[in-house]
């Protein structure tokens, strides 16, 4: 019987990047994935204001950076930006993210393939 104990920390999950096959459409798969994991370790347990949303914003910049440095969608990745804001409209402050309209586009491109090739396959 599996339990909670057996089960490994997320910050022990292999990142997406160190995956192999984190090229092309794939690597946008990986790229949601770790973007949230990156978002939700700076900012869990933190109280959301300017110092938090900044660390977490270097962490997002490093990590598309890093997906830039292994050429996992050659140029797709280069000069596109991820800015995360406060949205303070709800009773609790909320964090949201401004990505580049390409970026954007490659990303639900990619979603929309991925849901495509799965559908085929059942």
């Amino acid at each position: 019987m599996t339990t909670t104990s057996d089960i490994p920390p997320l910050e022990q999950e292999p990142w997406g990047y160190t995956h192999p096959d984190c090229r092309g459409a794939t690597a946008f798969l990986f790229f949601t994935s770790d973007l949230a994991r990156a978002v939700n370790q700076e900012l869990a347990g933190a109280t959301l204001d300017a110092p938090a949303l900044e660390r977490a914003q270097q962490a997002v910049d490093a990590l598309v950076q890093r997906y830039i440095d292994i050429q996992a969608a050659p140029a797709a990745f280069a000069r596109q930006r991820i800015r995360l804001k406060l949205d303070s409209s709800w009773d609790t402050p909320q964090v949201a993210l401004e990505m580049s309209p390409e970026l954007e586009d490659q990303i639900i491109e990619a979603q929309r393939l991925a849901r495509q090739q799965s559908a085929t396959r059942h």
